[in-house]
């Protein structure tokens, strides 16, 4: 009997999901981590500049890797909400190719950058267990330290009162963002670029760029696993 190529990981796949509950987080099918499906539609996306619509003042420039459809959805839910951290690799892959298509080819190969990540409140990092964004950041680091200098620094901290952003409309979270970091002690020593695993309306990342930049630090610009689309009608994805 001819055994299809992959059949057999299939079927143990299939498997694990009736015994373990084992399900790819990007399509829900029955697999463990993600399936090749889901990594073959994510490995043809090329990066691109996500400009927020209305763009808010002080956005510094920002590439992402993919739109934030169900696929990356499931992802990076999974990743930060339930822990998934079999998901790191993929995600920080998909982080450090969005830093690379950001700082060119052009960047002198011996020029040091700094990944600056977007910081989550310091009681949803431990209610989670961990930090997504600085774990990816991490992970994104070591595969770009073949051809550049990068260091990874959490720069940034978020001031106590500033609220959970889902939910929030494009106003509402200018505002609760408005003077929402701060610089934590020692300035990065070098170009920054802001990581996230998210941009959406795009205030968080301005008011990062912004407090970075009133410090003197230089903000090459922000880059970031997924970005959401406006659709017809004002409706965001």
């Amino acid at each position: 009997m001819r055994i299809e190529p992959g059949s057999a990981e299939r079927w143990l796949a299939a498997a694990a999901d009736l015994l373990l509950g084992a399900v790819c987080a990007g399509c829900g099918t029955a697999w463990w981590g993600v399936c090749p499906d889901c990594r073959g539609l994510l490995r043809v996306r090329a990066p691109y500049a996500a400009v927020p619509d209305p763009c808010p003042a002080a956005f510094p420039p920002t590439v992402t890797s993919s739109p934030y459809d169900p696929i990356l959805r499931g992802m990076i839910v999974a990743h930060k909400e339930h822990q998934a951290l079999a998901l790191t690799p993929l995600l920080a892959d998909r982080l450090a190719l969005s830093v690379a298509t950001l700082i060119g080819p052009g960047w002198p190969g011996d020029a040091p950058v700094v990944l600056v990540p977007v910081p989550s409140a310091a009681r949803v990092v431990r209610q989670r267990g961990f930090d997504a964004t600085l774990a990816m950041t991490r992970l994104a680091a070591r595969r770009l330290r073949v051809r550049h200098p990068v260091s990874v620094q959490s720069a940034l901290e978020q001031r106590a009162g500033v609220r959970d952003q889902a939910g929030l409309d494009a106003q509402a979270r200018r505002s609760n963002l408005s003077g929402g970091f701060r610089l934590r002690s020692g300035l990065p020593r070098g170009p920054v670029v802001l990581t996230d695993d998210l941009v959406t309306t795009g205030s968080t990342l301005a008011e990062a760029a912004r407090v970075l930049r009133a410090s003197g630090v230089q903000v090459i610009g922000a880059a970031t696993v997924a970005a959401t689309e406006r659709r017809k009608g004002g409706r965001r994805d």
